[in-house]
């Protein structure tokens, strides 16, 4: 079976991708850790500067993740709770375009 390597597509490609980044991540995190803990105490200093440093890039991607995966449950046709008033008001222009379209076929047949 020939296989396409042009990256992940699709919801299936962005949670495994998702799921792989976390599995990397929990790798890397856990080499650190085993390695600040045999570095002299100097250089553990470094280490826990760069854990925290990189737990602040870690806060910062959230909102990135965050707003990627409710582009993706848009593309997969799921509502996000902050498309409520987007949607209240696509339903109150539909309603007012209904309306309006009674009022003319009631003038319309009224008129006959």
């Amino acid at each position: 079976m020939k296989r396409d390597f042009g990256g992940p597509t699709g919801s299936h490609g962005f949670f495994a991708a998702w799921m792989l980044l976390h599995e990397k991540a929990d790798d890397w995190l856990k080499d650190a850790v085993n390695r600040a803990r045999e570095a002299p105490e100097e250089e553990r200093r470094d280490y826990q500067e760069y854990l925290l440093s990189v737990d602040r890039e870690k806060e910062a991607l959230k909102g990135l993740f965050a707003d990627a995966l409710v582009n993706e449950l848009r593309h997969m046709g799921f509502y996000h709770r902050s498309d409520g008033d987007d949607l209240k008001a696509e339903i109150e222009t539909l309603r007012a375009r209904i309306a309006g379209l009674e009022e003319k076929l009631e003038r319309s047949v009224g008129s006959r």
